[in-house]
């Protein structure tokens, strides 16, 4: 991968008005996780008329596929399943112990564990609190990620026994702890600049990993060591920049997709793109710009 990029895209389309550009030869679908205006949307580049969106709450994060055209993400107190196909939210969860969840990870045993941040008393941005349900929804543990704060997504690694846990800083390697509630610190990544790294995933190579570095405002590849090896950025050029890196998927040839998310308010979308395509030596081949169709996106998964 390069050290670095700034490369830009023409002929992207905004698919919000009459006026747009020709849409790309390739075809993309795209489900979108959609913060500020809360929805899932569901965008089909080759047919407008099959596009639609589900409204959902706040705040819309951590996407993860949970099924045939299901989705799931966090909302207050708890989370949503999205079912595309009936077009429609057929399942929710709530429960006072999740009062700022900010990902949920599925357990093998059926159950699932949630990422907290404590928002009251002496906790308070000094740990993060992993709540673990049993397979019947019920809360059996609550661990705690000493160290860390404001965390931001959960997943598992590829060795499906270590949890990479986003935080303000960077992200982590844990491990559930066998014994106790205090859960071990296997590795501790720091992101180069900026703050709030959002999300991170292990790279399909086994190379490293791939994170939207939050505020940094960079898509970074780290290394199996945790060092970061490349950042790629939106070339400040012609209004467009990088501003919140939130969600990346890796696609099999190699292209990388990118959450935009741009602010809070429902209107911030104007500020820049919603979604961002990188090919695999880190150049910009695509975009999709449509401010007046989508709010900030957090969270993104391609279907084609």
């Amino acid at each position: 991968m390069l050290a670095m990029f700034a490369a830009l895209v023409t002929g992207a389309e905004d698919v919000s008005t009459g006026g747009a550009a020709p849409a790309p030869a390739q075809r993309r679908r795209l489900v979108l996780a959609d913060e500020s205006r809360p929805r899932l949307h569901y965008w089909d580049s080759a047919d407008p008329s099959a596009c639609f969106s589900i409204p959902g709450e706040r705040p819309m994060w951590d996407l993860k596929r949970v099924g045939d055209m299901k989705y799931r993400a966090v909302c207050k107190k708890g989370f949503m399943v999205f079912d595309l196909r009936a077009r429609k939210v057929v399942d929710e969860f709530r429960h006072p112990l999740l009062d700022e969840v900010t990902a949920v990870c599925d357990m093998p045993d059926g159950g699932f564990v949630a990422s907290v941040n404590p928002r009251t008393g002496p906790d308070k941005n000094k740990v993060v609190l992993l709540v673990r349900f049993s397979a019947d929804r019920k809360p059996v543990a609550t661990y705690r990620c000493e160290g860390f704060f404001y965390a931001r997504s959960l997943e598992w690694d590829r060795d499906g026994e270590t949890l990479l846990l986003s935080w303000e800083k960077g992200f982590a390697r844990l491990r559930l702890p066998d014994a106790g509630n205090v859960c071990p610190v296997v590795g501790d990544f720091r992101q180069p600049k900026g703050r709030n790294l959002f999300d991170v995933v292990p790279l399909r190579s086994g190379d490293g990993y791939l994170a939207g570095c939050g505020y940094g405002g960079g898509l970074v590849h780290f290394g199996p060591d945790g060092k970061a090896v490349s950042t790629w950025f939106v070339p400040e050029k012609d209004g467009c920049r990088s501003l919140f890196y939130a969600q990346p998927k890796e696609r099999p040839d190699g292209h990388v997709y990118m959450a935009h998310w741009t602010g809070h308010r429902a209107n911030d979308s104007a500020r820049g793109w919603q979604v961002v395509e990188f090919d695999a030596e880190g150049r910009i081949v695509w975009h999709l710009h449509a401010p007046k169709r989508f709010g900030s996106v957090s969270g993104i998964d391609v279907l084609e």
